[in-house]
């Protein structure tokens, strides 16, 4: 069992389902925003320039759909399909969590909605920090919880799912 199973999976998974659509959709996005904020450095000494290229205009394109209520589908199918050509030496295991969650949470803005699936783009989140942490493949929550990376995912997942959906 992960920290994220512990303080997100069980607390928060059945009650995430009474929250609105647009509570989850707004939750879903600020978590991918601020989850680029725990790696602690720039996008581009972690990625290539496509991957870079795909977190930036895929943001831009989630934030006009909350905004507007415009869908992007095809500019998000060509970013996805960009965003998996990523360079030697750069974070392949960091860029492909995170990747899948963006494609999740595009998933979740234009399908019909899975409440249930808010859960994925989270857990892609987490997984992102998870591998960028590299503290092992055989770890304990204890663990977990001393590396501030995974630590602060998992706390900036909480807070944000209190302060979107008002759950505490």
């Amino acid at each position: 069992m992960a920290l994220w199973d512990v303080e997100v999976v069980n607390r928060y998974e059945d009650r995430l389902l009474d929250c609105s659509t647009g509570e989850l959709r707004l939750l879903g996005l600020k978590v991918i925003e601020q989850t680029l904020a725990v790696f602690g450095r720039p996008l581009e000494e972690l990625f290539d320039p496509s991957t870079v290229s795909l977190v930036s205009e895929s943001l831009r394109a989630f934030q006009a759909r909350l905004a507007l209520g415009t869908d992007s589908p095809d500019v998000w199918g060509r970013l996805f399909a960009e965003g998996y050509d990523w360079q030697d030496g750069k974070s392949p295991f960091t860029a492909a969590s995170l990747v899948q969650g963006f494609v999740q949470y595009a998933g979740f803005l234009t399908e019909d909605v899975n409440k249930g699936e808010i859960m994925e783009v989270l857990s892609s989140c987490y997984e992102s920090v998870l591998s960028f942490a590299a503290i092992g493949r055989t770890i304990t929550v204890e663990q977990e919880r001393e590396n501030p990376y995974v630590s602060g995912a998992v706390e900036l997942q909480v807070t944000l799912i209190q302060e979107v959906c008002g759950l505490d």
